[in-house]
């Protein structure tokens, strides 16, 4: 028997896997859940963040999913929005030579990758996503040794593995 992996359907495993370890689907809740049954329903965020009415509660996949939820709380404990960030509408949000680090993490958690390129002084923050149709694109951050934002840059995702190789059984 012969099967065929690929990276498409190894991350939308991953990413299965990852979001049924939650309790619920944070696109469930909702407007005017409290906190407690939030956190009932989809367990420990990955992160909280204050804001200046309210809460953040931060549920990410990063760095093997695809997916990142903003619960966002009012004053009261509940819920205002809950939101899916990893996407071209999130980012066109990302204010270049204005944002800092703190400002990336409270919109869209830890990334999937921090790494560090020649062509840049500072550090490149990638963070794992997917556009219709199954194409898998990373969004990358270029922030500068002081933590301020420099550049962002949309790239194809790297392929983890080739998927014109084939496993024999």
């Amino acid at each position: 028997m012969r099967f065929l992996y690929g990276t498409r359907a190894l991350f939308a495993l991953l990413t299965l896997m990852v979001l049924s370890a939650c309790a619920g689907n944070p696109d469930t809740l909702p407007a005017g859940t409290n906190r407690d049954a939030v956190l009932a329903t989809l367990g420990q965020p990955t992160a909280m963040w204050p804001l200046v009415n309210g809460e953040r509660l931060q549920y990410s996949s990063q760095p093997w999913g695809q997916l990142v939820y903003n619960v966002d709380l009012d004053s009261n404990g509940r819920v205002v929005t809950a939101t899916q960030v990893m996407t071209q509408a999130a980012f066109v949000a990302v204010q270049v030579d204005v944002w800092r680090t703190q400002d990336v993490l409270r919109a869209f958690g830890k990334p999937a990758l921090v790494a560090r390129v020649h062509s840049f002084d500072g550090s490149v923050w990638s963070y794992r996503y997917a556009e219709p149709f199954g194409l898998n694109k990373q969004f990358n951050i270029f922030v500068d040794p002081t933590g301020l934002v420099r550049r962002t840059q949309v790239t194809e995702e790297p392929a983890l593995i080739d998927e014109r190789v084939s496993l024999r059984h």
